[in-house]
């Protein structure tokens, strides 16, 4: 035990993990060996030590599987469940099939439960260390008893309408804020009731509800999740914590850390889609309080968790107590061995309605990154309903919106989507791209003559748009739409081009395309709309001796930036529906044409080679603050940068060396990482990349044999050089 700041902190700050010996249990010696329990026509033998619970007679009763019972009938809407529960062991509930249920049988060992279903009856059982119980208590009613277990990612049967067939065409119904928060929240061990959550809205100062989606150690039954439920409450007002509750350090179930984390990750994402949960969403795993012994096991199954979670297109998040888990990941925010969340979760119950914990340094997690659990297991009322809840205060707002911040070549998706593209020495528009799970395709040749290389952008999640300069200096556009091919290239009607068109994508649709003049060296750009279309050219001004840079920040503001005829930084910006005037910034004269990206706070930077090449140069805006001066990252170039931003990470910056090879800058926490070259190879080209809201990065060239190479930066260290082929012009 330790003290600090007034406040206690104990080990005892977490959920229960274990019961003490009941009264039925003592006296076990007294009863039979077993017993015959009959429903709907099924004879199930269960042990003499088992509680039979029958739900018609107690619609209030708690369905928990950390204790041995026999449940039978539907759960209750308004169950009365410790929101301090935790863990499961062999247990069962029989309920009434619904609809037109057909005969089947399925294990799922990440979930540790079977599912068995007939035409009269559905069964949820559970198990930890004792299988073979459960299966012979299937046996008994002569129902059939699964041998293997279905793939990590299958998620169990346990939601309505959920099977495995529909998992695959699940899409995110919900915004992608659904998650973001700041103020009071609360989690239960079960999500509560519609009219609950009704009246609590109406009543309670809580806006966000945590919900248990899954995992081997859920020890409450969820009859009121399910994806409408989610989407009820969301349109009603309510955030979320999806939290999962998997293998927990402190029962000894973490013993190969590294595939059940990733096992893990994939079944918490499988739920999440069911629920309505798109990419970028915070998936907290709840590991509880353990002792300290157990540290290197724990973090490399969170690190391990934290990679696949984003891999797989979503944000991690971790729950734990203040002086095991937490402590834990403070001690080793820095150490490149581990992966860190984008979220914590902190259990400190002190009472304080903040995100504050002596432990915690202020500079990290420090991005809106944080919940305090700060009370917990107590019963609570408004408007006459009573819950018993554990009590948070969020300060969430990861800002996932999708979109392309940042103009380029590559485009990502929110899901794990990367699409690259690239004049090919044929003249001719090629296209590579990634799908998670199936990995690189390509590269396909999109025909058309090109004169500039192209430039991509996710908009609408799933749709994705491609720009060039076609051979006659017209503007030509090729798109894809999910459920149909890509369209043919087609030529927009926007006068002659003078410089490539650089295009950033908003995520309700919008696109913009920005080119630099053919005969007066203005800005040019046209603006698509979803619901009107592609509109008139408009002559924004300037000089331009470059082609123009444009960013998104904040909630669609525009910047772009170019190098002026004066050879000095140009800017000009849109917040809202009318543009601002162009400025000349100074910062001496540009070596290049600028590179810029916008982060979801509203910041926006901007690089630059110096004239003699020695060296990259930025500036920052900052909403309320302006222009800062400008700064100098170390290492020559041979070739201009190219930036990239990462929602929730910051920015990244590259560019060729005069070396030949890759070099790398990144800001974290308010600073900028000292600038350094990647093992990759020497460069025919310029980088550039594409960022995922995950933070995953992915940088492209042109490498040896004219391929285009590929390299990848996720959760804190790079992988690659991979060549994915093509002829690059």
């Amino acid at each position: 035990m330790s003290a600090a700041a007034g406040v206690t902190h104990t080990q005892s700050q977490h959920k229960s993990q274990s019961q003490p010996k009941s009264q039925s249990q003592r006296k076990s010696e007294a009863r039979p060996k077993s017993q015959r329990v009959t429903y709907r026509g099924y004879t199930f033998t269960i042990p003499g030590t088992w509680r039979v619970s029958r739900l018609a007679a107690h619609s209030r009763s708690c369905v928990r599987f950390d204790r041995h019972v026999l449940y039978l009938g539907t759960p209750g809407h308004n169950q009365r469940c410790p929101s301090t529960v935790i863990g499961t062991t062999e247990a069962l509930l029989v309920q009434p099939a619904t609809g037109r249920a057909t005969a089947a049988a399925a294990m799922y060992p990440v979930d540790r439960l079977i599912a068995v279903t007939t035409r009269r009856i559905m069964v949820t059982a559970t198990y930890s260390t004792h299988r073979a119980v459960v299966n012979r208590i299937l046996a008994s009613a002569s129902l059939r008893v699964p041998v293997r277990g279905v793939r990590a990612g299958t998620p169990p049967p346990n939601l309505p309408g959920n099977t495995p067939a529909r998992i695959s065409a699940t899409r995110a119904t919900l915004p992608a804020g659904a998650t973001d928060f700041t103020g009071k929240g609360f989690d239960a061990c079960t999500a509560p009731s519609v009219a609950s959550m009704q009246t609590w809205l109406r009543r309670s100062p809580y806006r966000a509800v945590g919900i248990y989606i899954g995992g081997s150690d859920r020890a409450c039954a969820q009859p009121n999740l399910t994806a409408s439920w989610v989407s009820q409450q969301q349109a009603s007002g309510w955030h979320f914590m999806p939290i999962y509750v998997g293998p927990q350090a402190s029962f000894g179930e973490v013993n190969s850390a590294a595939s059940q984390a990733v096992s893990a990750a994939k079944d918490a994402v499988s739920q999440a889609r069911l629920l309505g949960f798109g990419p970028g969403t915070p998936l907290y795993y709840d590991m509880e309080a353990y002792p300290a012994t157990l540290n290197g096991r724990v973090l490399r199954f969170l690190t391990a968790w934290t990679r696949e979670v984003h891999t797989l297109g979503f944000s991690s998040g971790v729950y734990s107590n203040s002086l095991s888990g937490i402590q834990a990941l403070v001690n080793n925010y820095a150490n490149p061995a581990y992966a860190m969340p984008d979220v914590i979760y902190d259990a400190l119950w002190n009472g304080a309605a903040d995100t504050s914990d002596p432990l915690l340094p202020s500079s990290e997690w420090a991005g809106h990154q944080r919940i305090h659990q700060y009370q917990g297991g107590q019963n609570v009322t408004y408007g006459g309903v009573t819950i018993n809840i554990d009590k948070d205060y969020l300060d969430v707002q990861q800002g996932v919106t999708g979109g392309s911040p940042q103009a380029s070549q590559a485009a990502a998706q929110s899901a794990g989507d990367v699409d690259a593209f690239f004049r090919g020495r044929d003249g001719k528009l090629w296209h590579d791209w990634y799908a998670p799970g199936s990995g690189w395709h390509g590269p396909v040749s999109m025909g058309g003559r090109l004169a500039s290389q192209p430039s991509a952008v996710a908009s609408v999640p799933g749709n994705v748009a491609v720009f060039a300069k076609g051979r006659n200096g017209r503007l030509q556009e090729a798109s894809f739409t999910p459920g149909t091919n890509w369209s043919a290239l087609r030529q927009l009607n926007m006068g002659v081009l003078g410089s490539k068109p650089a295009a950033v994508g908003q995520a309700n649709g919008q696109i913009d395309v920005f080119w630099r003049g053919s005969s007066d060296n203005h800005l040019w750009y046209a603006e698509y709309r979803r619901a009107h279309g592609w509109g008139k050219p408009q002559n924004l001004g300037g000089r331009l001796s470059s082609a123009p840079a444009p960013a998104v920040s904040g909630h669609g503001a525009l910047t772009v930036a170019w190098r002026g005829t004066n050879g000095h930084l140009w800017v000009i910006r849109r917040s809202g529906s009318s543009w601002g005037q162009a400025v000349d910034r100074g910062m001496g004269k540009l070596g290049s044409a600028p590179a810029v990206t916008g982060l979801p706070g509203g910041a926006v930077d901007v690089f630059w080679a110096a004239t003699s090449r020695k060296g990259v140069w930025h500036t920052t805006y900052t909403p309320g603050s302006g222009w800062s001066k400008a700064g100098e990252l170390s290492g020559r170039l041979s070739a201009g940068p190219f930036a990239v931003s990462a929602p929730g990470k910051g920015a990244d910056v590259f560019w060729k060396g005069a070396d030949g090879r890759l070099w790398w800058s990144a800001s974290r926490g308010g600073g900028w990482q000292k600038a350094a070259p990647l093992g990759m190879g020497t460069l025919g080209s310029a980088p550039f990349a594409a960022g995922q809201p995950s933070g995953v990065v992915d940088v492209f060239w042109k490498g040896a044999s004219n391929h285009l190479w590929r390299a990848r930066y996720s959760s804190g260290s790079w992988a690659g050089p991979s060549s994915l082929g093509g002829a690059v012009s």
